[in-house]
């Protein structure tokens, strides 16, 4: 069983604190999604905006700013939630003088709404985050990452730039110090896999992108080979506060395991909503701070992390959102998102389409990934056709191991999330399309003959 909650009555853990929607001047509102207008250098300003950049660079040294951040045990938000104080204290150590910083916004699932939203909403907070860390880690130049379609976050981010450099905020001895930064703005489209951490630096460096073998990591040979700390957009928002406020302020919020919030895109019937909750709720408060109240007579499951997560079902609701929990439930944070599936939901439809999407966002580097999620994908194509087989189970469950332990990067790591934790929470959807019905009475057939395969290879 996937570790539970603390008890959702502890005001640690009830999502009431929301300090990045507040910051973005959004708590409370009824749709998140609305972010049109930009906070202003002003009104940032006048919320005590630049305060903690314009501290660490008078009062703290860089190995002090690393070590707030350590005592904050802030975790990254993008990835498999490792310490981000270690990340910059690999970057600080480095040889090498010559370092970078790479903030990504991206937003590899263009259904979120987290990276856009803090981007367009308060993209000065966004900056004075990235200034602290590149500060803490020795960078003079730093990347923002984004993607390109999403045309308000990209203009807000430029306009901000530019106003920071007019203030002396950001560019040559920021605030009248002995620290300078230029920030670039790299804006890029490219599919899913455009957001994966090693082929945006490929990207950067105006190279195709391709997934990269690690190590070495980025912190050892990252943008031109130099040491480079690569930190999602939401990780370094929560610099400021940190700096600002100091460690235990930020720990007060959160679990054992995690301090802080977290934004999270929810679908459902009604849409996308972006909400913020501690870490440690629960995957039912998440969707209740939403207004969605799953229950069977509305809903067959939750997909938690996006296109590449997993999907649970209902009982599993009490889980804690939290990097630990939610792995050992199968699932993962990745693109911080909850989905739920409406009631009539066929489990073995969604991971055939889910599967189908992925092989065609491969960057096609590595066979197991470039072939094996394609062949997943046909054979969950013979399966809702009603040409499926026992052994085809057995070949799927094969490819669920192959192609994660053989793939270069996370893409083809979760890239069997879908298939998975379909397999594992709804067998019964499985059994029923072997015997020839889907047991939802919604998929029609989608192939004519079998998806011709023996084995892995």
């Amino acid at each position: 069983m996937p570790d539970q909650a603390p008890n959702a009555a502890s005001s640690q853990n009830t999502p009431q604190n929301t300090p990045l929607l507040t910051a973005l001047g959004l708590a409370g509102k009824a749709d998140a999604a609305q972010f049109s207008v930009p906070l202003s250098l002003d009104a940032y300003r006048r919320q005590g905006g630049y305060a903690a950049l314009a501290r660490a660079l008078g009062e703290l040294a860089p190995s002090q700013v690393i070590g707030e951040v350590r005592a904050a045990g802030l975790r990254g938000r993008g990835g498999a939630g490792g310490a981000t104080a270690e990340k910059f204290a690999a970057v600080a150590g480095a040889r090498d003088e010559t370092r970078y910083l790479v903030c990504n916004a991206y937003d590899a699932d263009v259904r979120s709404l987290v990276s856009a939203t803090l981007l367009a909403r308060n993209p000065h907070l966004v900056l004075e985050g990235m200034a602290l860390a590149a500060y803490a880690v020795g960078a003079q130049e730093a990347f923002l990452y984004v993607r390109s379609t999403r045309t308000a976050a990209a203009e807000a981010a430029q306009k901000a730039l530019s106003e920071a450099l007019e203030q002396g905020l950001l560019g040559r001895n920021i605030l009248k110090s002995p620290f300078s930064l230029a920030i670039t703005v790299v804006g890029v489209d490219r599919g899913f896999m455009g957001g994966e951490e090693s082929t945006l630096i490929e990207i950067i460096k105006g190279r195709p992108m391709k997934a990269q073998q690690r190590p070495p990591y980025p912190s050892e040979a990252g943008v031109n080979s130099k040491p480079t700390a690569v930190q999602n957009v939401e990780t370094l928002v929560n610099l400021p506060a940190i700096i600002a406020r100091g460690a235990n302020a930020f720990k007060a919020t959160g679990s054992q395991a995690t301090a802080g919030t977290k934004l999270i895109t929810v679908i459902g019937p009604d849409g996308a909503r972006l909400v913020e909750i501690p870490f440690g709720a629960t995957l039912r408060q998440a969707l209740r701070v939403a207004g969605i109240d799953a229950n069977e007579s509305n809903s067959r499951g939750v997909v938690v992390g996006g296109m590449e997560g997993g999907v649970l079902p209902l009982k599993a609701l009490d889980t804690a959102y939290d990097f630990d929990a939610l792995e050992q439930a199968g699932v993962i944070v990745g693109s911080s998102m909850i989905e739920v599936l409406p009631n009539d939901a066929c489990m073995v439809r969604w991971a055939m389409e889910r599967s189908d999407f992925l092989a065609g966002e491969s960057c096609g580097k590595c066979v197991p990934c470039r072939v094996g999620v394609k062949r997943v994908a046909g054979v969950l194509q013979g399966l809702v056709s009603g040409l499926g087989t026992e052994d085809d189970l057995k070949l799927l469950d094969e490819f669920s191991h192959y192609i994660p332990d053989g793939s270069l990067c996370g893409f083809g790591v979760h890239a069997t999330h879908p298939l998975i934790t379909a397999m594992r929470n709804f067998p019964d959807d499985f059994a029923a399309h072997l015997a020839g019905h889907c047991p939802t009475e919604t998929c029609e057939p989608v192939r004519a003959h079998r998806f011709a395969t023996k084995h892995v290879l």
